[in-house]
């Protein structure tokens, strides 16, 4: 018999709808959508339902182009998984890897001759929400909903207890399987470049420590000695790959790559994801345990801070500049078109710059606040959170002793940031 294992290793980030509107000047006018518009897929099953978008039938990826397009997902944001860690797990291998994409609040995950597209769509005040899409010709696409056996393993200690995203290091078999208690475990900004990607196909190059992607074991998990393996490997030998073409058949999928710089930014904003997900929940638990007079016109009016959401904003706002961020050994580099299509989404200045502008040599981003500052999380964040979240990066672009952040930025990168948020969404910064 078959067993389906839960997802442990995430979709890809999709953005049902870009977040920013170009304005003149170089400048844009984020997006955003209220919590009760739903997440993104919900919003387009109704744009499918009332005929304004069309999902077409691909007769060899079925509605995976369609969607990726009506979800403005590039397909240069491809990753791919080998290990069997999936709803689909028994059509996932090394031959056979699930492919994943992203953009900044959808995850989809495809797998050769699946019966349906996996997705976790980003609700603004939920955390994730899952769903299946049938690969099937003569049905009119219906996104359904998931529910247990994804929250199984997205909503536990990993996620922060809330519905969320997973991104794991594994060393798989020769089959795929996890050979656990090697190397495996949740990847962050804080995990070591050398110690990511385990699983993973990976493109692109790193200096000469690289990346854990590309091997895996040429023995079956039971078969493998675990204190030896772990001294004996060096799971670093694949890191300089610009092509994948000597461990399957590339020619299946929409890419022939799983680019090294869209993995990178996989790792970050799912952590953020969730933690933007927990501050939401810390407000709710706020506000229903606060039993005193409330204001009509500012229903929190009078809610006071509680420690659990004044840890959770904090630990929200380090993550969100990067504090405890792994520095770069050497140039991070990728091999498809994924810097220049995530950079140009913006929103920038007017001199141009966007904290969605890459480093790729110390660090990773130029500019180390999140590009999730502009995403429906955090803009539908409720107003206590909201002032607490803000106040706080107020504090650490000022260097103020309320600053949160273990390592303080440097002065001109502090005011590079100001800048750019004082014209792209200057309500952070008001007092």
């Amino acid at each position: 018999m078959q067993i389906r294992r839960a997802s442990p290793l995430l979709f890809s980030l999709a953005v049902a709808i870009p977040l920013a509107m170009a304005r003149p000047g170089g400048g844009a006018t984020p997006r955003s959508a209220p919590a009760d518009e739903g997440d993104p897929i919900e919003r387009l099953q109704r744009r499918i339902d009332s005929g304004t978008v069309t999902l077409a039938y691909d007769s060899l990826f079925g509605f995976l182009p369609s969607l990726l397009k009506a979800l403005a997902i590039p397909v240069s944001s491809q990753g791919l998984v080998f290990s069997r860690t999936s709803l689909q797990t028994d059509k996932i291998a090394p031959w056979s890897p699930r492919a994943l994409y992203f953009g900044d609040d959808v995850y989809i995950g495809y797998v050769q001759e699946g019966h349906f597209l996996e997705i976790a769509s980003m609700h603004p005040s939920r955390g994730a929400v899952f769903y299946t899409l049938n690969q099937v010709a003569n049905e009119p696409p219906r996104f359904q909903r998931e529910g247990r056996q994804c929250l199984m393993c997205h909503q536990s200690a990993v996620t922060e207890g809330v519905p969320g995203l997973m991104t794991l290091s594994t060393i798989a078999d020769r089959l795929g399987y996890p050979i656990t208690g090697v190397q495996d475990g949740p990847m962050t900004d804080a995990t070591p470049v050398a110690q990511r990607f385990g699983g993973w196909y990976v493109t692109g190059a790193h200096g000469a420590r690289g990346h854990s992607g590309n091997v895996r074991s040429t023995r079956l998990s039971h078969e493998v000695d675990k204190s030896q393996y772990r001294t004996q490997i060096d799971l670093t030998t694949e890191s300089s790959r610009s092509a994948l073409t000597d461990y399957f058949d590339t020619s299946v999928y929409l890419s022939a790559h799983s680019d090294l710089v869209a993995l990178m930014v996989l790792v970050h904003q799912a952590v953020v994801h969730n933690l933007v997900t927990l501050v939401h929940r810390a407000a709710a638990e706020a506000d229903r345990r606060y039993t005193g007079p409330r204001d009509a016109t500012r229903a929190d009016e009078g809610v006071p801070m509680t420690p659990t959401l004044q840890a959770s904003a904090s630990r929200l706002v380090q993550a969100m500049f990067f504090d405890d961020e792994a520095r770069l050994t050497s140039e991070l580099r990728g091999t498809t078109s994924f810097a220049q299509d995530f950079a140009k989404r913006g929103p920038r200045d007017s001199q141009g710059r966007s904290l969605r502008d890459f480093d790729l040599h110390r660090r990773l981003f130029r500019y180390p606040l999140s590009f999730l500052i502009y995403s429906d999380g955090i803009r539908s964040l409720p107003p206590l959170a909201k002032r607490e979240v803000f106040s706080l990066i107020a504090a650490a672009l000022r260097a103020e002793p309320r600053s949160p952040l273990a390592h303080p930025l440097d002065p001109e990168v502090r005011e590079a940031i100001r800048s750019i948020l004082s014209e792209t969404m200057p309500e952070v910064l008001a007092p």
